[in-house]
């Protein structure tokens, strides 16, 4: 049997041997198609780590590695039916990302629309600070964009105190950060900084120089900026730098869709949402994506707004067992329950069973 390729280890990846997935729920959730009904599967199916990370890929590429797997005896199933993984694939797989990078943190889907951005950002504060030590004037910026070289210059403008201070704060935050790693991880995550003296790497140079497949460097980048977002919000005091620039981006950019923010903005600031409908002019059933899209993303959503007092106990007895629930068992339970209310029943329960 010919060795797979990393892609279609990905693939294997993201099927179980219980439940059944079709081939363009995979799909949807691997290019990141930005619906609810979408991320809820994402949720579902327990693939948020997967959520958006093949954004390009074409339905022929998944089309394929799936015949493959078939082919191969690794997964059983059909389109109409969905696949399952066998034993024989997950035997591979285990065996396969035992020594492997796979993608394996859930807040991908938190991060999907902002990740980018916030690299950017760290790493251009990174060749600012290095070139402002060395009382280097002369260098091209690897942030091209004049909006992010202000946005720069205003955070810059913003702190209080001496520079250089500042800028040694910043690398020493970066120290703390990568002596968490292994060492390997370490070594190819500064490969991405810039400095004085100092070029970043492509992901293929950095693939040639630890002898890795180049899907596996990607991969492993992920997974390491993930890890550093997740520990900028449960230490903010041992990052003050590192976290004031992710909380000033997620707070102009948010964690959703611009509609979806905009949309809660407003409802933030007290109008309802027949108002909200008004004032933006869209369709009570998008105004209502909007809301179930934030409750999907956001932990901290204000449930109580939007269901009635028996509705909210169904929903908290949910909560209480960390108990997931579909549309069907939610029809028994309130025969006369709108789409929207459904629905969001399903988010909050499926979100409390993996968060509390």
């Amino acid at each position: 049997m010919k060795s797979l390729t990393y892609i279609e280890y990905l693939f294997l990846d993201c099927i179980s041997t219980e439940r059944p997935i079709k081939e363009a729920t995979l799909f949807y959730n691997l290019i990141g198609k930005r619906t609810v009904s979408t991320m809820l599967q994402c949720r579902q199916y327990d693939l948020e780590a997967y959520f958006t990370v093949m954004p390009g890929m074409k339905p022929t590429v998944l089309k394929k590695g799936l015949k493959r797997l078939l082919s191969d005896g690794l997964i059983i199933g059909n389109d109409d039916d969905g696949y399952l993984l066998t034993k024989a694939g997950s035997e591979i797989q285990a065996d396969f990302f035992s020594s492997h990078a796979h993608f394996s943190l859930p807040n991908q889907l938190e991060f999907a629309l902002v990740q980018s951005v916030l690299r950017r950002r760290m790493l251009f504060l990174i060749q600012i600070l290095s070139e402002m030590l060395h009382k280097n004037k002369h260098y091209y910026p690897i942030e091209r964009e004049a909006k992010e070289q202000l946005w720069m210059k205003r955070l810059l403008t913003q702190h209080v105190g001496d520079k250089e201070t500042f800028a040694r704060a910043y690398g020493e935050e970066w120290h703390i950060y990568l002596s968490r790693l292994p060492e390997r991880d370490a070594r190819l995550f500064a490969l991405q900084f810039e400095g004085t003296d100092h070029l970043r790497k492509t992901t293929g140079q950095m693939a040639g120089l630890f002898s890795l497949d180049e899907a596996e460097v990607k991969i492993l980048l992920h997974q390491n900026w993930l890890s550093l977002y997740t520990a900028l919000e449960k230490e903010p005091e041992n990052f003050p730098v590192l976290s004031s620039v992710m909380l000033k981006t997620i707070k102009e950019n948010g964690l959703a869709s611009a509609s979806a923010e905009t949309t809660m903005g407003y409802f933030m600031n007290g109008h309802s949402m027949n108002e909200i409908i008004s004032m933006r002019g869209l369709k009570q059933s998008t105004i209502q994506d909007h809301f179930a899209e934030i409750a999907l993303i956001y932990r901290e959503f204000p449930t109580q707004e939007f269901l009635d007092k028996e509705k909210l106990h169904y929903l908290q007895q949910l909560v209480e067992r960390k108990e997931r629930v579909d549309y069907r068992e939610i029809q028994k339970a309130f025969s006369e329950i709108n789409f929207f209310e459904s629905r969001l029943i399903q988010i909050r329960s499926e979100v409390a069973a993996k968060y509390g």
